[in-house]
């Protein structure tokens, strides 16, 4: 039995990191992401089952894409360098699979887990996509704030309380409006997007009060850390600081399980 769940956590973690692909690839661009089937970038082929199977597509493939492929042999071009699918698609999905084992662990087959694992390409998505545009999608936080919202209520319906987790969205979100409003007199510059302020609030509706220190220092940690490795890798001062928050809020999650330990 335990074998099983850990199979059915994978590829569930493997679906999930696909879904999230298609997420960090259209969300940016405005294109339709519910109904919308999945194409080729380059030659704009509708893909197959077989082109879309997490990670073992992309290793059988090479990390092209099948019809592009096809379409330059028989063109006699020796041009591949338009079809390679980058590496980023199945490290998305093997980190998928890793967030939600790491979930399954500590919480097990449980509500508390459900609620996280749907939440695992939520933030995979803002992670990536704030790293890529410097933005936090308005509609993915939204996501998870819903999400957040019916965790409450059920926790509610089993007698737990709420106001630590109303104060919280309160609290997150009235301290980091603060927080960017007096960085952007003192910079005269903004430092704090609007996207990281709602992300604060949708984290205090997760993690309530009593975890707001926890997520000030450690988001703050991961911060600085990702601010010196993205001077060395991009050369600039100007950061997002969007995948802190989204680290910060996935380990305080582990972590409050952890506890119960």
């Amino acid at each position: 039995m335990y074998l099983i769940e850990i199979f059915v956590v994978i590829f569930l973690g493997l679906v999930l990191g696909s879904f999230s692909t298609a997420l960090i690839y259209r969300v940016p661009r405005k294109l339709p992401w519910v109904r919308a089937c999945s194409a080729c970038p380059e030659c704009k082929t509708n893909l197959g089952v077989i082109d879309l199977v997490p990670v073992i597509s992309w290793c059988i493939f090479k990390g092209k894409c099948r019809h592009c492929s096809n379409n330059n042999s028989n063109n006699n071009s020796n041009n591949n360098s338009n079809n390679k699918i980058s590496c980023k698609y199945p490290l998305i999905e093997i980190s998928s699979v890793l967030l939600c084992l790491a979930i399954y662990f500590v919480f097990g087959i449980s509500a508390e887990s459900f609620f996280l694992i749907i939440s695992v390409p939520i933030l995979l998505s803002l992670f990536v996509i704030d790293i890529e545009h410097m933005v936090l999608p308005n509609q993915l936080v939204l996501i998870l704030f819903v999400i957040g919202v019916v965790r409450l209520f059920y926790n509610m319906a089993y007698g737990y309380g709420y106001y630590d987790y109303m104060a919280g969205a309160f609290v997150y979100l009235i301290f980091s409006w603060g927080l960017g409003a007096l960085f952007a007199k003192i910079l005269k510059k903004e430092a704090l997007g609007f996207g990281d302020v709602k992300f604060f609030a949708v984290a205090g509706i997760w993690l309530g009060l009593s975890m707001f220190s926890y997520f000030l220092i450690v988001s703050g940690l991961l911060a600085i850390l990702f601010a010196l490795c993205w001077q060395v890798i991009k050369k600039s001062k100007v950061f997002p600081f969007g995948p802190a928050l989204v680290m910060s809020f996935y380990l305080l999650l582990l972590f409050s399980g952890m506890k119960s330990f």
